[in-house]
């Protein structure tokens, strides 16, 4: 298991999903608490409440980095490159994925083992771990690329 799984443990036991856990590690790393943005991302939860709909380190991923670089009041602009930003995201998640045969949250959790095959099994996120780990430092490196500040929007 990843060693930053073992930090997320506690929070997988408390019934946050993939997507949460990601915007909860940008909060985390932005040094702040926002209740509201992790109850909207359990929107994203299990493909879209099991819709088999696009998994969540897609979807809570472009959510994280959004947090750092979009438009989040009246005042506020996003980042000038948040459309390459979160495109390089979901590029490199395509590929990372490919071998999966889709973005859905079912087949992603099919070709990692996250699931037994029964139908409407809400996928392991224990077993997803190795995949969100390297979501969250795709999420990094790109931070670092693209120079967000993380305090800035705090």
């Amino acid at each position: 298991m990843n060693p930053m799984m073992m930090e997320l443990l506690p929070l997988v036991h408390q019934g946050y999903c993939c997507s949460q856990l990601l915007l909860l590690l940008m909060l985390q790393a932005q040094d702040r608490q926002n209740p509201g943005v992790v109850r909207a991302a359990q929107g994203l939860c299990h493909g879209i409440g099991q819709s088999d709909g696009p998994c969540g380190l897609l979807t809570g991923g472009a959510c994280a980095l959004a947090l750092a670089a979009g438009k989040g009041a009246e005042d506020e602009t996003a980042h000038p490159m948040l459309t390459p930003l979160l495109n390089d995201y979901a590029s490199w998640f395509y590929d990372r994925t490919e071998a999966y045969g889709g973005q859905r949250c079912g087949q992603i959790a099919a070709g990692l083992g996250a699931t037994s095959g029964v139908a409407g099994e809400q996928p392991n996120p224990v077993a997803c771990g190795d995949l969100l780990a390297e979501c969250w430092g795709k999420i990094m490196e790109l931070v670092q690329s693209y120079e967000l500040d993380l305090t800035e929007k705090a």
